[in-house]
């Protein structure tokens, strides 16, 4: 799948933005603060409906404005399509072709991309939650029957904790009530578990040879998932609940959950370098990349948000070079000087200033 145009209107900085889009390698240019990132953010939103920058979508709308727009003219094989995703203070609508999706879990998929941004060091130096955030995501664009699970997790766990609040102040709740909802907490939690479990496996398997293909280090990487509750689920929630009570929420389970990196055997964030974390980093996002292409048997759009600054030449190249060529992709800088040029056949460069465009360049080695 290719992205062959992008129109945005009143997202971030852009009041109207209409840009096409290079089948392989888009390279934007321009200063801090003039609007690159945001079109790497509108892409991502465009594919699974939620920022990489911002938990609270409304923060995408221009000020004064009722809502932002995001539109994509794609092309699946020789098919064209369209996806439209708008942002408004009451929600979010997705249309697959101008028909309108009824649940954002089934519209995520239609689209597949795969962001690394400066952010996503918290994937190995922030908290678990990071993490979990991280395995949600990924996990929800290969299994849709995942979000599903998820959904419900979150609800039933809010309603729980409603319960668990309730008998610890002795209100109106019964300990029946929340027998059943500790049973359909279960349920869904086990699926959530099962899942990361064999998401986590199947990264480790792949994610050895990336780091090696970026770094060209041979240092032996494992990813392990590590969830809160080592036990049965239904034995773990029966001997815990007094201490749930006593805090009047659920203590442990899938939203407590995490998973460990490790070079050598010794934990990441004791033992590497910078470089190794950003290296590892994006190790995880290219294997992810062959992931989505395993389950889909298309390569999902990469979009690299200012990400060479940060690396050596040969780590440059290298992840350049073991990017499938049929890789659509999306590179944000502010100096060409920071991506090797002389390495690349075919390529488009947009300079943005302001919120817009002030110049395109096709295929041309430009001056450094």
């Amino acid at each position: 799948m290719k992205l062959k145009a992008l129109e945005l209107k009143n997202f971030r900085v852009y009041k109207h933005l209409e840009y096409s889009c290079h089948p392989r390698l888009n390279i934007i240019l321009g200063d801090n603060a003039q609007g690159k990132t945001s079109i790497l953010e509108s892409i991502h939103m465009l594919g699974i409906t939620k920022s990489h920058k911002t938990l609270r979508d409304v923060e995408v709308i221009q000020s004064e404005c009722e809502h932002a727009k995001i539109r994509g003219s794609l092309l699946l094989e020789d098919t064209p399509l369209e996806l439209d995703v708008v942002i408004s203070k009451n929600g979010k609508k997705a249309k697959y072709n101008r028909i309108e999706i009824k649940k954002l879990s089934e519209y995520v998929g239609y689209l597949n991309v795969v962001m690394f941004a400066p952010e996503d060091l918290d994937l190995i130096k922030g908290s678990p939650s990071e993490r979990r955030r991280f395995m949600d995501l990924e996990i929800g664009k290969l299994k849709k029957s995942y979000i599903t699970y998820l959904i419900q997790y979150r609800r039933i766990l809010k309603e729980r904790n409603e319960v668990l609040k309730g008998i610890q102040q002795k209100k109106k709740y019964n300990h029946t009530i929340l027998e059943i909802l500790t049973e359909q907490l279960i349920h869904y939690g086990e699926k959530i578990i099962q899942a990361r479990i064999e998401f986590i496996e199947m990264l480790n398997d792949i994610v050895q040879e990336k780091y090696l293909n970026i770094s060209g280090e041979s240092i032996t990487v494992n990813l392990t998932y590590t969830p809160s509750i080592k036990d049965n689920l239904k034995e773990a929630y029966a001997k815990r609940q007094r201490q749930d009570i006593l805090f009047g929420n659920t203590q442990n389970g899938p939203h407590r959950d995490d998973f460990e990196i490790t070079f050598e055997g010794i934990p990441i964030k004791t033992y590497a370098s910078q470089g190794q974390i950003r290296s590892m980093v994006l190790a995880i996002k290219l294997a992810i990349v062959e992931m989505i292409y395993k389950e889909k048997a298309q390569y999902p759009i990469v979009l690299l948000d200012d990400v060479f600054s940060e690396l050596d030449s040969s780590r440059q190249i290298n992840l350049l070079d073991h990017l499938n060529p049929e890789t659509q992709l999306f590179i944000t800088t502010t100096d060409l000087n920071s991506i090797p040029m002389d390495k690349l056949s075919s390529y488009q460069i947009t300079t943005i200033s302001q919120g817009q465009i002030k110049g395109v360049i096709h295929d041309a080695k430009p001056k450094l």
